[in-house]
């Protein structure tokens, strides 16, 4: 088998590596439904690694571009997602009630209105258009966290080792077969 213990070796950096991105992304906070923790897989096929995860990790870890570009759909779709986000964090749109005041203004009164879908609709459009204008988390400096560009760094040395050994052994395992014939 040609590349077999490379092979193994790729598996073991992969595993690390889904590991560590996992930390890292829980590190700073980023665990909502604990999709992103579940998308982090990995692919061996010959002598390649493949990484996947959600769409929205290198969103997280790199940021976003601002400056409201994008199309209307591309809008639609993050409202859309803002949404479900927001649900599932518990969060909801809080719209008081009011009422008029003696002095003609308008005054709260402690209440809250019912929430329709078009108040989750709102909530959607107005975090969307603060992702489009400033970017992701406030914490990061509305930049991304770095954390997969910090797993990378972090693991650099543990792969070349590993990656190494792996190619060594081939190597020898050729040699050996070289000298039997």
């Amino acid at each position: 088998m040609e590349g077999e213990n490379l092979r193994l070796a790729l598996k073991e950096v992969a595993k690390l590596l889904k590991s560590e991105l996992k930390k890292g992304a829980k590190a700073d906070g980023f665990r909502a439904s604990g999709d992103l923790d579940k998308s982090f897989k990995y692919r061996v096929k010959k002598n390649e690694l493949h990484m996947f995860a959600k769409e929205y990790a290198n969103a997280l870890s790199g940021g976003i571009s601002t400056g409201n570009s994008g199309t209307e759909q591309s809008f639609k779709a993050l409202q859309s997602n803002l949404i479900k986000w927001a649900k599932m964090k518990g969060m909801r749109p809080l719209f008081r009630q009011y009422k008029l005041g003696p002095d003609g203004k308008s005054v709260p009164t402690g209440q809250f209105r019912k929430v329709y879908e078009s108040s989750w609709k709102s909530l959607g459009f107005v975090l969307a258009r603060s992702l489009r204008k400033k970017g992701i988390s406030e914490r990061f400096g509305y930049k991304g966290s770095g954390f997969i560009d910090r797993v990378q760094k972090e693991t650099k040395e543990q792969i070349k080792t590993i990656l190494k050994e792996g190619y060594r052994k081939d190597v020898i395992d050729q040699l050996k077969v070289l000298k039997e014939i």
